[in-house]
C-alpha cells in the first residue's frame, strides 16, 4: 500500500508532510527518525502530520527529527496553509496545534503569513527551571540572553560578529542546559540595522537549520525589547529572509510572512515502514 508524502520547505527549513486525513501511517519515534534521516530516509528538519480537526480547518502535529514532538512551527504552518490554499478557494485558514490555533493568510504577492500569537516572558511560561534575572553563558561568550515562548521555548542572544559563532558547538550545549527543563531553541543574532537582523538557528530536536519561523519571531521580539530594532524587520536566516511584525499597541501578536515551496512528492512505502 502506498504511503504518499509531500516534501516542502520554507526557506530551506524542510518538512515531510503526511496527510493522515487521507492515508494511514505508522508514526512512532523510530519511523520519524528514519523518515528524517538524510542518508537512510527522506531527510527533513521535522515531520508534519495533518489530522482532522473538529474546530479548525486542520490539525497539525509536529515531530522533530529526533522523534520528539514540538508545540508549534511557523514555517510548517505556512507550508500546511499553502496546501490548503492550493486545494480550496480559501484565502485564510485556521490550523490547530498542541500549543493553540495558528491563523494563516494568503497574500497577493504569493507569500503566506501566519499569526504566531502573543509572546510570553514569564519564567514558568518559557519554561525555565528557576526565576533568573540574567541569562549568561560566559564560557561561550554569550550574555544577556532573553528567554521567550512563542509557541515553543527560545533563548535569544545578540553578538557583534555572527561569523565567529560556531552554532554546531554551542547550540547543543545551550539546548540541553538544565536551565531549560523542556530544552530550548537557540537564536544567535547580529544587528545589521534597526530593520534588518541576521540570525543563526539551533532548533531543539533538529539541530542547525536553514530557517526557523518561531525563531525569527523570537529574534525580532528580543531586538525590540532591547531597543535595538523597530517592531517590524527583515530577519535574514541562512535560507533566506522572513518579514516579522510585532503588533505593539494593539493585540501584541507576532506576524510572520514569507515564501514556501514544494520540493517533490514521494512514497514512504519504499522505506519499509509498516502500516
Amino acid at each position: 500500500m502506498k504511503k504518499p508524502f509531500i516534501k516542502m520547505h520554507g526557506l530551506g527549513n524542510d518538512f515531510v508532510v503526511l496527510d493522515s486525513t487521507k492515508n494511514q501511517y505508522n508514526i512512532n519515534k523510530a519511523s520519524i527518525q528514519l523518515i528524517s534521516n538524510r542518508r537512510f530516509g527522506v531527510g527533513c528538519d521535522q515531520v508534519i502530520e495533518m489530522r482532522h480537526s473538529d474546530k479548525e480547518d486542520i490539525y497539525m502535529k509536529i515531530y522533530n527529527a529526533d522523534g520528539t514532538e514540538a508545540e508549534a512551527c511557523g514555517n510548517a504552518a505556512r507550508c500546511i496553509a499553502g496546501l490548503l490554499f492550493a486545494s480550496s478557494p480559501k484565502k485564510a485558514v485556521s490550523i490547530e496545534t498542541i500549543a493553540g490555533v495558528l491563523k494563516a493568510e494568503s497574500e497577493e504577492n504569493g507569500l503566506i503569513k501566519v499569526d504566531m500569537g502573543k509572546p510570553k516572558f514569564f519564567w514558568k511560561d518559557i519554561p525555565l527551571s528557576m526565576n533568573i534575572s540574567e541569562i549568561n553563558f560566559e564560557e561561550l561568550t554569550l550574555k544577556n540572553g532573553l528567554a521567550i515562548n512563542i509557541g515553543n521555548p527560545h533563548i535569544v542572544f545578540f553578538v557583534k560578529d555572527l561569523d565567529a559563532i560556531d552554532i554546531n558547538r554551542i547550540g547543543p550545549l545551550i539546548e540541553n542546559n538544565s536551565l531549560f527543563p523542556e530544552k530550548v531553541n537557540v537564536e544567535i543574532c547580529q544587528l545589521e540595522n534597526r530593520k534588518k537582523i541576521k540570525v543563526l538557528v539551533w532548533e531543539r530536536g533538529a539541530g542547525n537549520t536553514l530557517a526557523c519561523g518561531s525563531g525569527a519571531c523570537a529574534a525580532l521580539v528580543a531586538a525590540y525589547k532591547n531597543s535595538l530594532s523597530e517592531p517590524q524587520a527583515e530577519i535574514v536566516l541562512d535560507g533566506g529572509s522572513l518579514n516579522i511584525t510585532w503588533n505593539i499597541g494593539s493585540d501584541e501578536h507576532v506576524i510572520m510572512s514569507g515564501p514556501i515551496a514544494v520540493s517533490f512528492l514521494g512514497d514512504l512505502s519504499t522505506l519499509g515502514i509498516e502500516k
